[in-house]
């Protein structure tokens, strides 16, 4: 469950200290979505609460500073200075339930063996700036990728005893985030171009836990302490079809960054170096259609690709991920009060499973 909040503080340039306190509150963490995720994080995208509800598909939908993520052609759709603040509340819970068997092999109960119940908040957002020349100026702090992750697990015995063994916690805390720049240039016709600069950066903290029930034998503790930092650069377009038809596509190179980690046994450092971690590429295509209703209704449709097979990282060696493909759709509905409805749907593949997929409803 997530609960958004957009905030839209349009003005003059006079607008630093308002960027300020902007930047300030986006050091907010957040967290995975599941374990499948513990690895690199959850892909931030579509991340304005507009577009969220939306299903996230933003690629052809304005959505001010948060364009420079999706697709930064779609600044040319901003009038005006503006600083833009996202915040949002989630609670994630994720149980697993065993079935408990008596001595006649027969189900007596479920028991909950794992459990993740989390709440978090998170702030982020940007600052546009509308030259008196037709460039669109942007900049901006984002959550890119969230891989924060809390579990508790009870590992049993396999008879009908069903005997508590040894606990084990995962904690995953750290998010990759990219400071971003960008600018827009509006083409004759509807049409426009844009290109963004981001720096990533994250440091990030797993430690893994067994602990033995009886405590007739130690805990066995894993620690791995990342430190990240590196570039990629977003290209988008926008063409205007017709005055109910928009397309776009956006292509983010391999966020190229160089990892400093350190990994501890029970207390001891076992490995301390440097390496190169090279997430995915994105590319990312969509489009709108606003259809011949006396109320202004809106339909977003998008399609994004990453090829995770391609991931390098040198301290994990041949990683084994799937490319992902998410379809992403949307429905906005304004009302003669200007009060708006949003229907949202997105599915995708986990790029840590084969047979596991990702479905939201907004």
């Amino acid at each position: 469950m997530k609960l958004g909040i957009f905030t839209i503080f349009p003005g003059r340039r006079g607008t630093s200290l308002l960027l300020a306190v902007l930047l300030a509150f986006a050091a907010g963490e957040a967290r995975a979505y599941s374990f499948l995720d513990q690895a690199y994080g959850t892909v931030e995208l579509g991340i304005q609460p507009r577009v969220r509800a939306m299903g996230g598909a933003g690629s052809t939908v304005a959505m001010g500073s948060y364009s420079l993520v999706d697709n930064p052609a779609m600044l040319v759709d901003i009038t005006g200075d503006r600083v833009d603040v996202d915040g949002y509340l989630a609670r994630t819970t994720e149980d697993r339930l065993v079935p408990v068997y008596d001595t006649f092999d027969a189900v007596v109960t479920e028991n909950a063996i794992a459990v993740n119940e989390s709440t978090y908040g998170t702030l982020q957002g940007g600052l546009v700036v509308d030259l008196a020349a037709p460039v669109v100026l942007s900049a901006g702090v984002f959550n890119r990728y969230d891989p924060r992750y809390d579990y508790f697990d009870e590992i049993r015995a396999q008879d009908t005893s069903d005997a508590l063994e040894a606990v084990q916690t995962i904690t995953t805390e750290g998010i990759i985030r990219s400071a971003t720049v960008g600018a827009a240039l509006p083409i004759a016709g509807g049409h426009g171009a844009g290109i963004a600069l981001n720096y990533y950066w994250g440091d990030l903290h797993n430690r893994s836990a067994i602990v033995p029930n009886d405590n007739t034998d130690p805990a066995d503790v894993e620690v791995l302490d990342r430190s990240l930092e590196g570039f990629s650069v977003t290209l988008g377009g926008v063409v205007t079809v017709s005055e109910r038809i928009r397309v776009g596509l956006a292509f983010e190179t391999k966020p190229a960054m160089s990892d400093d980690y350190t990994v501890y046994q029970n207390g001891s450092v076992i490995d301390d170096g440097s390496g190169d971690l090279n997430l995915p590429l994105r590319v990312q295509g969509g489009f709108t259609y606003h259809p011949r209703n006396t109320l202004r209704t809106t339909f977003a449709a998008d399609l994004v690709y990453m090829n995770w097979s391609d991931v390098e990282d040198d301290l994990a060696g041949d990683v084994e991920l799937r490319d992902t493909w998410q379809g992403r759709f949307g429905l906005e509905h304004v009302f003669y009060n200007d009060l708006s409805g949003r229907l949202g749907f997105r599915y995708g593949n986990s790029y840590a499973m084969e047979n596991a997929d990702v479905a939201t409803l907004t």
